[in-house]
């Protein structure tokens, strides 16, 4: 090995720092927490989470009696909080700025009578919670999927929509699912919600790659079912 290249932007980001800090302490808190989903994506840090005192459960029915939630870097739909509070269940709120600004933009939106069209992959848990703050959104994950859906239901062009992205979105994608629905629709409103820490690591990455035989990223593998660009 004659050289060896360090990402400049390696490393957690604000939002999954943020979340991280949040948790942890959580675990000097008076009663016990427990994350309602992994906090972020990455399996050694929820052990040793874990090894702290702090759980995670999947469901929010399956949280303890006396016990808190800490809601995921991802973020939760409303009526997870509406839950929440009716069950009177302390809150630590780790979700990330940068998502909580989408789940405020789909709510103006709807509010304003626009339809939201959301890009990203729908199973991945940010993207099901900015899905749970809408009454009737649209999740699509590749520009075949718009063009597909605008041929079956020629009615959306004339409709008032407005567009958000996964803060984790390839960018590539995002410009080829915003470019159809400019050119297929008379009134569009879009906001590039793509996290800026995750352009860096994603231009960065495509540029390291082109100058190295062999690249290693460090982290935690992602879980079945989602795709690339969600590098938390």
């Amino acid at each position: 090995m004659n050289k060896l290249i360090l990402a400049k932007s390696a490393g957690f980001c604000y939002g999954v720092r943020r979340a991280v800090e949040r948790a942890e302490q959580s675990a000097e808190a008076s009663i016990p927490y427990v994350m309602l989903g992994p906090v972020i994506h990455n399996s050694q840090v929820i052990e040793h989470l874990a090894r702290m005192g702090v759980g995670c459960v999947e469901h929010l029915q399956e949280i303890p009696g006396e016990t808190g939630a800490i809601i995921r870097s991802h973020g939760v739909g409303r009526p997870i909080y509406k839950e929440l509070k009716e069950r009177k269940i302390p809150i630590i709120d780790a979700t990330c700025p940068n998502v909580s600004r989408i789940h405020k933009l789909a709510v103006d939106a709807e509010k304003r009578g626009r339809q939201v069209i959301v890009i990203g992959v729908p199973s991945h848990p940010e993207i099901v919670a900015v899905a749970a703050w809408c009454e009737t959104p649209m999740v699509f994950e590749r520009p075949e999927d718009i063009e597909e859906y605008i041929t079956l239901h020629p009615e959306l062009k004339k409709m008032p929509i407005t567009i958000l992205s996964q803060t984790t979105l390839t960018r590539s994608i995002w410009n080829s699912c915003v470019g159809i629905l400019k050119k297929e629709c008379t009134n569009c409103e879009i906001f590039d919600t793509i996290c800026t820490a995750t352009y860096i690591r994603q231009t960065e990455s495509r540029k390291i790659a082109a100058q190295c035989d062999a690249m290693v990223v460090i982290g935690g593998t992602l879980p079945r079912g989602l795709s690339v660009g969600t590098p938390d």
